[in-house]
C-alpha cells in the first residue's frame, strides 16, 4: 500500500494513494483554492468513483472541516436522479467524501459564452428545478447555485443528464416548507456573487429558498444569453446592480428571445422576494409554458430591470469563490430607492473571511454546440419580443427584398451586416455582365427566400442570429 505523500504546495494526493485500504487514488479532475476532487478506483468492487477533500491547510480548521462533513450528510439525504450522491466519508490519510463520479462538462463550459436553444434550455434546466424542489422539499437550500455546480452528465442513451452538486455551504431550515427558521453559524453565510440574492448581499441571516430561485433566475439568464446577468466592473457596482435589481433585459442581448422565457427571468430575479416564485414547482411551470400553443408570460414584478449594459460585456468571467456573506454586509449599504437597474473542487467550504471578493476574470471560449451569439457584431438595438410574437412582417420583407437589389430584406430583419454584404455583392455581379448578371439572378431569388423565412421566424418569436440564412 503506499502511503500518504503529498506533492507540490497544495498538497496533491498521487495517483496510487490508497484510502481506508479501499480506495485508489487515479487521477485528479480538479483542483481550486479550498479543495480538490479525484477520480478514485474501489479496490474490491473496481468501480469508479469522485473524492472530494479540503487542502491541507483548511483541512486545520476545525469550523471547515465541521462544515465539509455536514455537506457529506447533506448531500447524502438528498436522493435524486439530477443529484450527484454522496455515498461514503473516508478519513485515512485525508478526510474526503466519496460521491458519484459524472463525467462531462459543467454547464459553464457546456454553454461557453452562448445562448441555449429552447428546446435545449429545457433539457437541461427542468431537471435543475426538479433536483431543487427535492432539496426544498427536505428543507434544505443550497445557497451557492451556479453554473459550475451543475455537471453536464449523460444517461446510458446519450441523452443529457444534469446534474446538481456542491450543497458545501447548505443551510438546513426547522420546520416544513420554506417558512421555517434557520440554523446557521455566525460566519457560514456564504455565496458566489454573480449569483447571490439581494438578501444575501444584505447579510439577511433568514434566507430562505427564494433564495435559490433568484439563483437558478440567473443561472437561467446566463443559459439563455450567454452572458452573466449582473456583471460590473467592480463586486460593489455588481452588488449595487443585484440590490437594485438593474440588469440588461435578456431579450435585448438575444433579439427574438422567447417572451416565456425572458419573462421567467424576469419574475425570478426580482428584488423583492414576494414577488419571484415562491417555489420550483411554481417556476417548472411557468417555463413549461413555452411549449404550449398559446403561452402566457409571468406577470412583470413591480421593480423591474433597466439597460445598464449598452456595449458588449464580457460573456462569463470565471466565477469567483464563494466568500461569507457578511464581508458583503460590511462594505455595501444598500440605497433606499432602486435605479432602473469547476466543478466541485472550486467550490468547497471556506473559513470566516472578510477580504473583499475575488474578481472576475476573463470569458470563456465559445462553443460548437450552440449558436453564435446575436450580440457579437450590432450596429443598433436588437428587436425585442415584448409580446408572444414579433411584429415582423414577412410580406414587407419580401416587398423590400423585390426593390431591384438583394440585401433591404436583410436589413429589414435586422441582420445589418449581412444586408450590406448582400447589396455589395448584387453591385459587384451587376457591373460584370453578362456572367454576373445570372449569378445576381440566383442570388437575387436566393436573398428574396432568405428574407422570408427569417422574417417569418422573428414572427414567430424565434431567435435570429446576425447570420443565419432560411
Amino acid at each position: 500500500m503506499t502511503d500518504g505523500r503529498m506533492q507540490g504546495d497544495m498538497n496533491l494526493l498521487q495517483p496510487g494513494t490508497q484510502l481506508d485500504g479501499r480506495y485508489e487514488v487515479v487521477r485528479l479532475l480538479g483542483q481550486g483554492g479550498m479543495a480538490a476532487v479525484y477520480e478514485v478506483r474501489h479496490l474490491g468492487l473496481h468501480s469508479t468513483h469522485a473524492l472530494k477533500v479540503l487542502n491541507a491547510d483548511l483541512a486545520r480548521n476545525d469550523d471547515v472541516r465541521a462544515r465539509f462533513l455536514a455537506e457529506g450528510r447533506i448531500q447524502a439525504r438528498l436522493r435524486h436522479p439530477h443529484i450527484v450522491q454522496v455515498t461514503e466519508i473516508v478519513t485515512n490519510p485525508v478526510a474526503g467524501l466519496v460521491m458519484d463520479y459524472i463525467e462531462g462538462p459543467t454547464l459553464s463550459e457546456f454553454c461557453r459564452g452562448q445562448g441555449l436553444e429552447p428546446r435545449v434550455l429545457l433539457e437541461v434546466f427542468l431537471p435543475v428545478l426538479d433536483a431543487i424542489e427535492e432539496a426544498h422539499h427536505h428543507n434544505v437550500v443550497h445557497r451557492d447555485l451556479k453554473p459550475d455546480n451543475i455537471i453536464m452528465g449523460r444517461d446510458s442513451r446519450g441523452r443529457l443528464q444534469p446534474m446538481v452538486t456542491d450543497f458545501g455551504i447548505a443551510k438546513m431550515l426547522e420546520g416544513e416548507g420554506t417558512g421555517g427558521r434557520a440554523r446557521t453559524q455566525a460566519g457560514a453565510r456564504m455565496g458566489t456573487l454573480l449569483y447571490m440574492s439581494p438578501e444575501q448581499i444584505r447579510g439577511a441571516g433568514e434566507v430562505d429558498a427564494r433564495t435559490d430561485i433568484f439563483a437558478l433566475g440567473a443561472i437561467l439568464y446566463e443559459a439563455a444569453t450567454g452572458r452573466v446577468a449582473f456583471h460590473s466592473s467592480s463586486d460593489y457596482d455588481t452588488m449595487k446592480s443585484i440590490v437594485e435589481g438593474t440588469y440588461e433585459p435578456p431579450e435585448r442581448v438575444v433579439g427574438g428571445l422567447n417572451p416565456v422565457i425572458a419573462g421567467c427571468i424576469r419574475k425570478a430575479l426580482a428584488v423583492d422576494p414576494a414577488e419571484r416564485f415562491q417555489d420550483c414547482a411554481a417556476f417548472r411551470a411557468a417555463l413549461e409554458k413555452l411549449l404550449d400553443a398559446d403561452p402566457s408570460v409571468p406577470p412583470k414584478p413591480s421593480r423591474s430591470y433597466a439597460v445598464t449594459q449598452v456595449g458588449n460585456s464580457p460573456s462569463r468571467p470565471d466565477v469567483p469563490e464563494p466568500v461569507p456573506e457578511s464581508a458583503f454586509a460590511q462594505t455595501y449599504t444598500p440605497p433606499v430607492a432602486p435605479a432602473q437597474r469547476a466543478t466541485e473542487a472550486t467550490s468547497a467550504p471556506s473559513p470566516e473571511r472578510s477580504e473583499q471578493a475575488p474578481s472576475a476574470l476573463a470569458p470563456v471560449p465559445p462553443s460548437a454546440l450552440q449558436r453564435p451569439p446575436v450580440n457579437t457584431l450590432r450596429s443598433q438595438p436588437a428587436p425585442q419580443a415584448s409580446a408572444l410574437a414579433s411584429s415582423a412582417s414577412p410580406g414587407l420583407a419580401v416587398f423590400l427584398s423585390l426593390l431591384c437589389v438583394s440585401g433591404f430584406g436583410q436589413l429589414y430583419n435586422g441582420q445589418t451586416l449581412k444586408g450590406l454584404l448582400c447589396l455589395g455583392l448584387s453591385a459587384v455581379a451587376l457591373a460584370n455582365a453578362p456572367l454576373g448578371v445570372c449569378l445576381w439572378f440566383l442570388g437575387y431569388i436566393g436573398f428574396t427566400i432568405d428574407a422570408y423565412c427569417i422574417a417569418a421566424k422573428r414572427k414567430r418569436g424565434q431567435r435570429v442570429g446576425p447570420w443565419e440564412f432560411f
